[in-house]
């Protein structure tokens, strides 16, 4: 009886252990058919006790550079006085405003007024001349000839800001694009172009834009050099204006015709690029 018992005892036992053996080793789930199947995709066992996790799929975490997230994108500009040129080339061709039709000039402070025909007008940079263009024009004729080129600005910018390049900014592409399209070899006389560090040029491929630093390191010591006023007097206005361009490009025009006065005074000792006011006859 005895023996039966520790018989028993032991099956008891050897069943306990090989139990144990089981699942400390994984034996039941490695001769499993699951098991056999995906072999390939399971974990090694965690040992005793672990918890085998089930394979994390792989992510690939890509890193995309910051200058990709607008791969579109191009280096904006505000565009100053250059905007102009094509602007009213296309109002031109347009019909907008007549190509050899004289403008009426208003002038700030003065109740006087100037005639100049649109070219004229670019050639002198003649801001309170642009102005009077795009009052021919109109503010919503302007925003139709820039929407044509992609060329979007909010509305509350005004009228003497849009012809003259103020409060908002055009891609480089774009301006380029606009010149491209309708500055033609009439206007060939106003490039190379400078303004405000930047410069335009016009080469056989088109129009290209370029941060003029290296004028700007030539002119910058000029600015305290001294020069003598000429004397203007009975000069026709065109030629007061390209005299004084030798020197400086801040003139103020008040009437036509001929040179009657002028400011500085001829002969007077100036420096660098000093504002000139020229009077002209329909001025007195």
């Amino acid at each position: 009886m005895n023996k039966k018992a520790n018989r028993k005892a032991f099956c008891v036992l050897l069943c306990v252990g090989f139990m144990y053996l089981s699942t400390a080793f994984n034996i039941t789930e490695k001769f499993s058919m699951n098991r056999t199947l995906n072999s390939q995709n399971s974990p090694t066992p965690a040992g005793l006790g672990g918890i085998i996790p089930e394979k994390a799929t792989a992510v690939e975490k890509v890193i995309v550079p910051e200058r990709a997230v607008f791969p579109g994108a191009a280096p904006a500009v505000e565009p100053v006085f250059f905007i102009a040129i094509p602007l009213i080339s296309s109002a031109i061709q347009e019909g907008f405003i007549e190509k050899e039709g004289l403008v009426l000039i208003k002038r700030a402070n003065s109740t006087n007024a100037d005639f100049k025909k649109p070219f004229e007008v670019l050639k002198d940079k003649d801001e309170e001349g642009l102005v009077s263009i795009a009052e021919i024009i109109g503010k919503k004729q302007l925003l139709h000839l820039l929407k044509k080129e992609s060329v979007s600005i909010e509305d509350n910018i005004g009228l003497s800001d849009i012809i003259l390049g103020r409060g908002y900014h055009i891609e480089r592409k774009k301006l380029l694009a606009f010149f491209d399209k309708y500055v033609t070899d009439e206007y060939k006389s106003l490039f190379p172009l400078a303004y405000n560090n930047m410069e335009i040029t016009k080469r056989e491929k088109g129009f290209e834009i370029t941060e003029d630093r290296e004028r700007s390191k030539i002119r910058n010591p000029a600015a305290d050099e001294e020069w003598i006023m000429p004397d203007l007097a009975n000069l026709p206005i065109k030629t007061a204006i390209e005299k004084l361009a030798l020197n400086t490009s801040k003139v103020k025009i008040h009437g036509s015709g001929v040179v009657m006065d002028q400011n500085p005074k001829a002969s007077e000792k100036v420096k660098g690029e000093v504002q000139c006011t020229i009077y002209g006859r329909s001025y007195r």
